[in-house]
């Protein structure tokens, strides 16, 4: 009896530590349940019992710098099903048969969507038109809901397509300016609560909650729309006429490097973008004025020049020899017009003509060591610090691996590769009196009623000459408006300044023959620039293909437009006897001198063959006495890939190497050298190879 009263004791001290081990353990689930799971818990039942929409903001638009609206935000109507509310009525089959004449789609796909119960909500078609929601509502029925959606549009198109970019379905920036500016733009979203039964459906009489969108800032630009339009007309008007692959053009305010203009042409229409070819669209949207490298050829002449007299390596007062080519290691380099050297010439007369070796002498007498330090000041093989989405560096050869042979190439533009952003970066510091800016699209940020929110202050400069080098440059670079290649970018009235530019277009790393880029960077007025102009045209398919044909009248049309338009006020008085150039194309060197000398006319053939393009153009107005430049067909295509090779047979092996050296072709040997004298030759005597090609030799 005892024995079993201790069990029955033992069993409800047992019992007791159970039942009390159990409330300990649902005091402290409470516990957690109230004091630390409470929000968790609070937002799960509100889940239940209320349904949340995402209300998107209005999107900025993007602007000119004077207001003109380039991208914009309309506001649409947007289509939401209740399958669950349908299900209630039971007329998922009314709904799509409705509702498919109306929005124009597929009845079965909108009765899949009205009948799937296993979603609360669920978008049927984006972006319907007034009309369509105005005839929907008039059905009365149960289970549809309109909500405000946005659309992206570009009221101009194409105008400024790969600066501006795009954005995706959901209206978040994917390229270009809309990427770069898209924390600016995108603002907050807003959200609409409705209070629902246990299965999802709107509980009736209910209210809704609405927490609104803050709208994103306007973005308003640099660029000036009217600019642009001048630039995109050049730019669509040289890819025709010159037959070309692309054009590229910037305008630039040269005193703090704010971009007026910037084209890439063949464009993109923002509009109606093909998004099924992720490759043809990265392709049709890049921005290659600020992304894609190129080598400059005698563009880069401005840099080399303005090194050379800063570092004191030249004055106006040096002379310069061209042969026709300059020897570097024992590497023969041409001139460009290697047919014709220009002989001994000025600081000045060397950048009229553009003449490769006085360039090359002028990089080497500075070495490697000083010349880098002067292009990575003019920001060639760092990023120019744009605002924008992608920023090209170019590509400059670590300075430890340039021999001798290319920092001369790279003196005239060959051997190094800038973006064109780059280059006009530096070359208005090298003209607005020596200091390098950091470029700029974006001037601010304003809200819906014009208030500046945010302003992006200019950077402070940086100098890389001194400003009396940079007045003497401006000063040969007019001459060479005035007087050399750069005539055809001539504007009666007012003092231009610029430079040339024609280079080599690489394929699988090697030269493209027949293929180049022509190029022409201008500036006006040349004592107090206020406007430059970098005009490149890719690959033009015409028979010359200089830049002071291909590209400089096209410049000179843009920079004449922006003086006119910004108010300048031409420097000097139009000459009342100035005559007409007239058209030379087409006629041999004889006929064109005569008609030019009826004219009061001067003339000069380059190359050979009837004149195939001139400068200036036909139906310029010039002075009296103007030298009007012939171009002949050969120039652009024959005479500068191609070379005699000279007949060395009976030579010495050395006699034959200075033959073939001096007209720019390689030398092998083939065979035993017992003897000294050159037997036989491949190519033969007097046959076309291209320059750079071997010949190789057979001793007796």
């Amino acid at each position: 009896m005892i024995e079993s009263r201790k069990e029955n004791k033992q069993r409800l001290r047992l019992l007791y530590m159970i039942v009390m081990s159990a409330m300990a353990v649902c005091i402290l689930w409470l516990a957690v349940l109230m004091i630390f799971r409470a929000g968790e818990l609070q937002n799960e039942v509100e889940q239940q019992w209320t349904r949340e929409v995402t209300v998107e903001p209005l999107r900025g638009t993007i602007k000119d710098v004077n207001g003109e609206i380039l991208s914009a935000t309309t506001t649409t109507q947007s289509i939401l099903l209740y399958p669950k509310d349908i299900e209630k009525k039971g007329n998922a089959g009314e709904i799509a048969d409705l509702l498919a004449p109306i929005l124009n789609m597929d009845r079965q796909k909108i009765y899949e969507v009205a009948s799937d119960t296993s979603k609360v909500e669920a978008w049927l078609k984006r972006n319907i038109t007034d009309a369509q929601v105005e005839q929907i509502r008039a059905l009365n029925l149960k289970g549809i809901g309109f909500f405000a959606d946005t659309k992206r549009v570009y009221p101009y198109g194409s105008f400024l397509s790969q600066v501006l970019g795009y954005t995706n379905s959901d209206g978040r920036g994917q390229e270009g300016l809309e990427k770069a500016y898209d924390k600016y733009l995108a603002g907050y979203p807003g959200t609409i609560l409705t209070q629902v039964d246990a299965q999802g459906r709107t509980l009736d009489g209910s209210e809704q909650t609405y927490i609104d969108a803050q709208d994103g800032y306007n973005v308003v630009l640099t660029i000036d729309a009217v600019i642009q339009s001048f630039a995109e007309n050049a730019a669509k008007e040289a890819l025709e006429v010159n037959q070309a692959k692309s054009v590229c053009a910037i305008v630039m305010n040269p005193q703090n490097s704010d971009i007026l203009a910037m084209v890439n042409y063949p464009e993109a229409d923002l509009n109606a973008l093909d998004r099924s070819d992720l490759t043809a669209l990265a392709d049709i949207s890049r921005n290659t004025a600020v992304t894609d490298a190129f080598e400059p050829g005698s563009i880069f002449k401005i840099v080399t020049m303005a090194a050379a007299l800063d570092s004191g390596n030249a004055t106006t007062a040096t002379e310069y020899q061209c042969n026709g080519h300059k020897l570097v290691s024992g590497e023969k380099i041409k001139c460009w017009r290697s047919y014709n050297p220009h002989g001994t010439q000025s600081l000045t007369e060397a950048a009229e003509n553009s003449c490769n070796p006085a360039f090359m002498e002028m990089a080497l007498s500075m070495g490697t060591e000083q010349f880098y330090e002067y292009i990575y000041r003019f920001g060639f093989g760092t990023e120019t610090g744009v605002d924008y989405s992608a920023d090209g560096s170019g590509i400059v050869r670590a300075a430890k691996y340039v021999k001798d042979v290319d920092l001369a190439r790279i003196g005239f533009g060959q051997s190094i590769a800038v973006t064109p952003l780059q280059m006009i970066n530096a070359v208005s510091a090298a003209i607005n009196g020596g200091v390098r800016y950091t470029p700029r699209l974006v001037s601010h940020t304003e809200d819906s009623k014009g208030n500046v929110v945010e302003e992006f202050a200019r950077e402070e400069g940086v100098r890389v000459i001194s400003e009396e080098t940079s007045a003497t440059l401006r000063e040969i670079l007019q001459s060479v408006v005035d007087n050399g290649s750069g005539k055809n970018a001539q504007i009666a009235g007012y003092a231009v300044g610029g430079k040339t530019g024609t280079a080599q277009v690489y394929e699988n790393g090697a030269i493209a023959q027949g293929k180049n880029i022509s190029s022409f960077i201008g500036f006006a007025p040349a004592d107090d620039p206020q406007y430059i102009v970098l005009f490149i045209v890719r690959e033009p398919g015409v028979p010359v293909t200089f830049g002071s044909v291909v590209a400089a009248p096209y410049a000179k049309d843009i920079l004449e437009k922006c003086l006119k338009y910004g108010g300048v006020q031409p420097a000097r008085e139009v000459e009342s006897d100035l005559v007409t150039v007239p058209d030379i194309v087409g006629m041999d060197k004889e006929e064109a001198q005569a008609l030019l000398q009826k004219q009061g006319l001067k003339f000069k053939m380059n190359g050979e063959g009837k004149v195939a393009a001139q400068s200036p153009a036909m139906a310029t107005e010039v002075a009296k006495g103007t030298v009007v430049d012939g171009y002949g067909a050969e120039q652009g295509a024959v005479a500068e890939s191609t070379v005699t090779v000279p007949d060395v047979r009976g030579m010495t092996v050395y006699q034959a190497y200075q033959a073939l050296s001096e007209a720019g072709l390689k030398v092998q040997i083939d065979g035993s050298t017992d003897s000294d004298e050159v037997s036989s030759q491949t190519p033969a005597a007097n046959k076309k190879a291209a320059y750079g090609d071997t010949v190789t030799i057979q001793c007796n």
